[in-house]
């Protein structure tokens, strides 16, 4: 009794895991810092994505990102899986080393934009991403932002 448990537990987790247009993906994004990130499906063809990291280079610092993304295109590789995303998105961070400027909190209204390669025989994807955006508040005034990344996340 205690095996079939645990079989149908394992069967009906992995069955979710491997659609990959549902449940959570946790990976991380390596661009120019390296981040934490997590997907939350909320449909097919819609998903929230937060990522959250620190910079290393140059003044240093903590940022977080959240987007809303729109999954309208898919091409079949093999029997993998490639989606074309884009959508709104908003960033938050702190310099931490900026000393001579009256604030180190910037916003940045970001545009992501990119393609995830989901995997038929693993709930993994790996994706490449490019993010315009403008900061409206900074310690520089307004500014225009540029960001490319590659990651992968693990879905569960």
């Amino acid at each position: 009794m205690k095996k079939l448990v645990i079989i149908s537990l394992v069967l009906m987790l992995s069955a979710g895991a491997f659609a990959q247009t549902s449940g959570i993906g946790i990976g991380a994004i390596v661009g120019s810092n390296v981040d934490f990130t997590a997907k939350f499906w909320m449909s097919e063809k819609t998903a929230f994505v937060a990522s959250t990291g620190f910079y290393i280079w140059g003044y240093g610092g903590f940022h977080a990102n959240a987007d809303l993304l729109f999954h309208n295109w898919s091409f079949d590789v093999a029997q993998d899986q490639m989606k074309v995303y884009f959508g709104p998105g908003v960033g938050l961070g702190v310099y931490l080393g900026n000393l001579y400027y009256s604030s180190n909190l910037y916003v940045t209204l970001r545009a992501p934009g990119g393609v995830g390669y989901y995997f038929h025989n693993m709930p993994l994807e790996a994706f490449a991403e490019i993010a315009p955006g403008v900061d409206v508040f900074g310690p520089w005034g307004v500014e225009f932002r540029w960001n490319s990344y590659v990651g992968a996340r693990w879905y569960f």
